[in-house]
């Protein structure tokens, strides 16, 4: 790989980690209209290993979701990790971790772990989101303090 393909595709990774900061910053703040302009028109947003029924497929429809979302919470900070990205060309695959801090409505706060399965893809408008699959990461019973 020569050294512009090699510096261009270290761009690429960089603007896409941007990418994922710029979706925590958005849903954190409830930014919902920050938030959908970061997904393609077609894009797919599956929280079903959440608890939403079914994916979204397209910006409305993510649109419906994030509106949902957001007027289900009180509060919340997602802190994202160890993002892992892979450029091919115009397209891009990433896996990246969550610590979600959530504070409901009634005042109780809630701690969620999860893997995001993303897909991207570069637009006019630089790199958006064409997939993003939430998966829970070590659901189940509590950890012991023992």
């Amino acid at each position: 790989m020569t050294t512009e393909a090699l510096q261009s595709t270290a761009q690429d990774v960089e603007q896409i980690r941007r990418l994922t900061h710029d979706y925590a910053w958005a849903i954190d703040n409830f930014l919902l209209d920050d938030l959908v302009a970061l997904f393609t028109e077609d894009a797919i947003f599956d929280m079903r290993g959440f608890g939403a029924p079914a994916e979204s497929a397209g910006r409305e429809a993510v649109r419906a979701a994030f509106s949902a979302m957001i007027d289900s919470l009180g509060g919340c900070v997602h802190l994202t990790m160890n993002h892992l990205v892979d450029v091919d060309g115009d397209t891009a695959t990433g896996r990246v971790y969550c610590h979600a801090f959530v504070l409901n409505p009634d005042g109780s706060r809630a701690e969620n772990l999860a893997l995001y399965e993303d897909a991207y893809a570069r637009t006019v408008d630089g790199w958006k989101f064409s997939s993003r699959v939430i998966k829970p990461l070590l659901a189940g019973a509590p950890a012991s303090d023992t």
